[in-house]
């Protein structure tokens, strides 16, 4: 069975996509913490997008800005 994911999540494989790193080494890596906005759902990782776009790109969420 699929599920879909919310817009705003995606996988591990996305974001090393978005990185330029294989998806190896973003598994290898996500654990320590340098894959912003990475939380785990039962054995998953997932990443929220607007977290990892903030940090990575340095956008601004919308619940963030004053």
């Amino acid at each position: 069975m699929s599920v879909s994911l919310p817009a705003d999540v995606k996988t591990l494989s996305w974001a090393a996509g978005q990185l330029g790193i294989g998806v190896s080494t973003a598994y290898r890596i996500v654990g320590t913490g340098q894959i912003p906005g990475a939380f785990r759902v039962g054995g998953q990782w997932r990443i929220s997008v607007p977290r990892f776009q903030a940090e990575v790109h340095g956008e601004s969420h919308p619940s963030e800005r004053s």
